[in-house]
This record gives structure tokens, C-alpha cells and sequence, in this order.
């Protein structure tokens, strides 16, 4: 299988998102980071995580975007996140002793390093500022779950902005007036990461294209008017 070369911004550097870990390192600790491990790339639709498994290595993801999902003993699947370049990936099996709490999937083709649970220990070892910003990171990640649990008790259709508004944000980019998300997301997982039933987000995505919040497309969503959407969402 070819590689799959990461885009490249004016100057020939990665471009990764500020809210990502490679974002979020110096440019001399990056480039450290990117040292590490081994070079892979995998097609769109491969899994290269699976749930349950006992590997201990992490991915830094490069380039392209994938999707985390759980599956409960009852056979329910859940999606729990979305990762794009410049994200790490399965740190959780690298860091404990735990096996795999997630299933990763490719939703593009992808280009990643593939590093050791020594490898990224020592890393961080040698370069305390990584450190603080996985700490950083894993407590992010911690808070986006703990809101989704919280807000369980409040309407659906806040739940769904919510949701979207904290993609968008994370994930999305901003062209002209409207924001888009580069990994497809369908209205099932969208349902699922909201915690409501796939009619009810149905329904709720029908009204905020009504409202003129969002157009609607297969498999994706294009979120119109950030600032009512947010305001939908009762963030202050």
C-alpha cells in the first residue's frame, strides 16, 4: 500500500488544529514527537483499533480523520468522538494496563505513527511540556464526556446543538459564513453521541434547517448560523 502523504500548508510545515495535541506543542517539541515511532497509513473504512484487544501502542494521527466507537454488552454501538490530524489516539492502552476501551475507524484514508507504550513514555519523560498538554488533553476529553452525561436531563434539541456546537468548533472549518465538518457524520451517530433516539435528531436537525441553523446533506451537516446555534444550545 502506497502512503498517503499529509497536506501541507505555504512553507511546506503540517497544518494540524490549535485544539489538537500536535497544535498544541512547541514547534521544536513537535517535531521531536514526529520522530517517534513508525510510519503507517491505512484506506478509508479500516479499523485499526478494535475494542478489547490488549496492544498497548498509540497513534498520532496525521493526516485525515477517524471515528471512536464503543460497544456495550448489549450489543449497542455508540459513537464517542471524532479524531483528526494532529490527535493521539489509543493513549489510554499505551498509559494503563487496560485492554482497548474503543474501536477506532478509519472515515478517510489516513497517515499515522505507530509508537510503542515505551516509546511515548519516554517521550513524555524527556519533554515534561508534552506531558502537560496530554494531562491537558485526556482531561478535555474527560469534561466532553461528562457533559454529554450531565446533559442528559436537558430538551433534545439543546443536546443536539450542543453536540454540534462542540464538533464544529473542534473539528470544523469556517468558510465564508457557514462552518463545515470534513468527517461525514450521520444522523444515527449524531443521535448517538446526543444520546437521544434516531427520529427524535431527525426531527430536531428538520427544525434548525427550518430556523436557517443548518443545511442538511447525506451524511454530513453544514452548520449555518453559529452564533444562534449556540444560542439554541444555551451556551452563554
Amino acid at each position: 500500500m502506497g502512503k498517503i502523504i499529509p497536506r501541507r500548508v505555504a512553507g511546506g510545515s503540517l497544518a494540524y488544529p490549535q485544539a489538537s495535541l500536535l497544535g498544541r506543542l512547541s514547534e521544536r517539541t513537535r517535531e521531536d514527537f514526529l520522530a517517534v515511532g513508525v510510519s503507517e497509513s491505512r484506506p478509508a473504512g479500516m479499523t485499526i483499533i478494535s475494542q478489547g484487544e490488549t496492544d498497548s501502542s498509540a497513534l498520532l494521527l496525521l493526516h485525515g480523520s477517524v471515528k471512536v466507537q464503543a460497544t456495550d454488552p448489549a450489543g449497542e454501538r455508540t459513537l464517542l468522538a471524532i479524531r483528526v490530524g494532529g490527535d493521539l489516539i489509543g493513549e489510554m492502552a499505551a498509559l494503563d494496563v487496560g485492554p482497548r476501551s474503543a474501536t477506532v475507524i478509519a472515515c478517510t484514508d489516513i497517515f499515522f505513527k505507530r509508537m510503542t507504550k515505551a516509546e511515548l513514555r519516554n517521550f513524555l519523560a524527556r519533554h515534561p511540556d508534552a506531558a502537560i498538554e496530554v494531562a491537558t488533553m485526556l482531561s478535555e476529553r474527560l469534561r466532553w464526556a461528562d457533559r454529554r452525561r450531565i446533559e442528559h436531563g436537558r430538551p433534545a434539541s439543546v443536546r443536539v446543538a450542543r453536540v454540534l456546537v462542540d464538533l464544529y468548533e473542534a473539528y470544523g472549518t469556517r468558510s465564508g459564513g457557514h462552518w463545515d465538518l470534513s468527517v461525514p457524520l450521520t444522523r444515527e451517530e449524531l443521535a448517538s453521541i446526543a444520546g437521544i433516539k434516531l427520529s427524535t435528531a431527525e426531527k430536531i436537525i428538520r427544525t434548525f434547517q427550518q430556523e436557517g441553523l443548518v443545511s442538511g446533506r447525506y451524511r454530513g451537516i453544514a452548520v449555518l448560523d453559529m452564533s444562534r446555534l449556540r444560542q439554541r444550545a444555551e451556551i452563554a
